[in-house]
């Protein structure tokens, strides 16, 4: 096995976390985020350790980031949110950088939110911020203005 190869899971593993994942967000979509997160955690426990190294882990994990997130959990999502971003690919997506900057901003850390925010626009420019309260733009629009 290379090393290109040595983290990658096999078809049906990946066909069940996506699965896993879709049934998640139904049950997330559906404001039931207790039961969404018990089925993230199912997905979890399909991934071989160390969970990190599979780019799925990364997807869970910002699946279970996002649903502490809805739960005002900010320090449950913050913890998955930040192992996400260990995960390959995970941090360059700019969701993921998002909810890192608005936990971080719920936490009053406001130079690391702000950080993250304007990261977050970097890389998703002004849609990522388009359903989310004005608060998280707010506090990065003279960043933006300074461009």
């Amino acid at each position: 096995m290379t090393d290109l190869n040595k983290h990658l899971l096999d078809e049906q593993a990946v066909k069940h976390i996506k699965d896993l994942c879709s049934k998640g967000y139904s049950l997330y979509d559906a404001d039931d985020y207790k039961s969404a997160l018990r089925v993230f955690y199912q997905a979890w426990m399909i991934l071989p350790k160390p969970q990190i190294d599979y780019e799925q882990a990364g997807w869970v994990l910002t699946c279970i980031g996002d649903t502490y997130f809805r739960l005002q959990q900010y320090d449950q999502a913050l913890e998955a949110i930040n192992s996400a971003m260990h995960c390959p690919a995970a941090n360059r997506n700019p969701f993921l950088t998002l909810r890192q900057g608005q936990c971080l901003l719920k936490q009053q850390d406001l130079p690391a939110a702000r950080k993250a925010l304007y990261k977050a626009y970097q890389t998703g420019g002004m849609d990522i911020f388009t359903k989310e309260p004005t608060v998280y733009l707010d506090s990065i629009r003279d960043l933006i203005r300074d461009q």
